[in-house]
């Protein structure tokens, strides 16, 4: 354990400190009621409740079909919204 610890903290040596989102992957379509082609977009995030959050605000004609987590991914510490 000690070991992974300084390795990590090497690694991030000189670099801004990071943080772990999950990588969702959202498929749906916009207008769905209309026929519209469906789509997939690739969004991170620390909760599937802050994907819903902004899927609602940013893309409310977007219908959600499936929502998956395929990865992870590091991130900046110091974005606005993982504060």
């Amino acid at each position: 354990m000690a070991k992974e610890k300084h390795l990590t903290e090497v690694s991030n040596q000189g670099r801004a400190p990071t943080q772990k989102a999950l990588l969702f992957e959202v498929a749906g379509a916009e207008h769905a009621d209309q026929g519209k082609a469906g789509r997939t977009l690739r969004l991170a995030a620390l909760s599937l409740e802050e994907i819903v959050r902004y899927m609602r605000t940013c893309h409310p004609d977007f219908e959600i079909a499936e929502v998956k987590i395929v990865g992870h991914i590091e991130v900046l510490s110091s974005s606005e919204y993982l504060g």
